[in-house]
């Protein structure tokens, strides 16, 4: 398996992971936020779930 492979992305593989990333990044925020605080856990669910899909469509082999 080859880590570093160039790949087509599809639209939407890209929206998951950017807002994977987003909802990530909210939680790494929210040391300054109560509001984000109060739902980590089920953003950072949100975050891997929305996550998932890129992964297999990376790692999956197309041939």
């Amino acid at each position: 398996m080859k880590l570093l492979k160039a790949r087509y992305w599809n639209w939407t593989d890209i929206a998951f992971l950017k807002w994977s990333a987003i909802l990530f990044g909210m939680i790494v925020g929210s040391y300054f936020s109560d509001f984000v605080k109060q739902y980590a856990i089920a953003i950072l669910l949100l975050a891997c779930l929305l996550a998932i899909r890129p992964l297999i469509a990376y790692f999956k082999d197309s041939e």
